[in-house]
């Protein structure tokens, strides 16, 4: 019973272990690219909705924002980790057509 139970326990560590991977880094840049598009987008409609007096859905946005920042630094952390310099610098020139 004790072996069954340790078989069955490691068999889920390993399966959590692998289940963590790390993305590549074209698919870290690819996501950078889609967090500042999205991030750029969310800062519109924020501002809009305070220009409107829409106080409410400008906090909604801002923690669509938030949110969104924080999926950005993590794919600034993955692709620095992976040798890439000013990771976020270099999205956000994609996206604006400068790079």
């Amino acid at each position: 019973m004790k072996k069954l139970l340790f078989v069955l326990f490691a068999g889920s560590l390993a399966l959590g272990a692998s289940a963590q991977t790390v993305p590549t880094k074209k698919e870290a840049s690819k996501n950078a690219r889609t967090d500042v598009k999205n991030l750029k987008e969310e800062r519109k409609e924020r501002n809009t909705a305070i220009a409107h007096g829409k106080m409410k859905t400008a906090k909604k946005e801002q923690k669509e924002i938030k949110t969104i920042r924080k999926d950005l630094n993590a794919n600034k952390k993955i692709l620095k980790n992976k040798g890439v310099a000013r990771p976020v610098d270099k999205a956000k020139d994609q996206v604006n057509g400068k790079g």
